[in-house]
């Protein structure tokens, strides 16, 4: 199956800036290690797009910004984000959780998943090659890639730098991906971040689920005419 992207289609206009759009919905777990997760999921609207987002601690702390800014634009969203986690924890979490999370057949999904393997080097070297482990998983369903703080705190100087830039490689081998720089916003906008320098502000949050909306926007309007507001096989 080839899947997507010819022509330009206009989804919705963002309006991102003046987002008031109430969090209905969402259910807490524990993962294996005993931290808190969250998915949420809503009545789906109805012939709409799907997205599926997952990612770390930064995710799982704006799920409310991330779920109303999608909804805002017509599309429908699945979050799923677990602090302290990365592709460091593929094996034992990603693999097992993402599966039927994809049962839904989202149109694109979005990762947010990079800066917690910053913080070993093993992790740095490995991130390659586990990248390429779940963009198999996800198949050939377009892909957004955020990038995170390039000075992660805690980790060796030159790590965030690296795990961005890899992300950005990555390009190369997988025509389906596509980096969503927030890196860059963040370097042009520090108040982005909260004082410890890795998790966002009230207002990151907004930005943080601005652009990730913004992005599969782009990414739905690259994939040509929607049938029954889905991106064609």
């Amino acid at each position: 199956m080839t899947r997507r992207r010819r022509g330009v289609l206009g989804v919705a206009l963002l309006a991102i800036a003046s987002i008031a759009v109430a969090f209905a919905t969402s259910g807490c777990s524990t993962d294996p290690a005993g931290r808190s997760t969250t998915t949420t999921t809503r009545e789906p609207i109805p012939s709409s797009p799907r997205v599926l987002v997952i990612g770390d601690s930064n995710l799982f702390e704006s799920g409310a910004d991330v779920d109303a800014a999608l909804r805002n634009v017509g599309i429908e969203p699945t979050l799923l984000g677990v602090p302290g986690y990365g592709l460091k924890d593929l094996d034992t979490f990603w693999m097992q959780k993402v599966p039927p999370l994809l049962e839904s057949d989202p149109d694109v999904v979005v990762v947010g998943l990079g800066t917690n393997d910053a913080l070993e080097p093993a992790n740095v070297l490995a991130f390659p090659a586990r990248l390429d482990q779940m963009m198999e998983l996800v198949g050939e369903r377009p892909v957004v890639w955020l990038t995170h703080v390039e000075d992660r705190p805690a980790a060796p100087p030159p790590a965030g730098r690296a795990i961005n830039e890899l992300i950005r490689d990555a390009t190369e081998r997988w025509s389906n991906l596509t980096v969503g720089d927030f890196s860059a916003v963040m370097i042009e906008d520090p108040t982005i971040l909260r004082g410890d320098g890795l998790h966002f502000s009230p207002a990151g949050k907004r930005a943080y689920a601005g652009f990730i909306a913004q992005a599969v926007n782009d990414t739905l309007e690259a994939c040509g005419e929607l049938v029954e507001g889905r991106c064609p096989d």
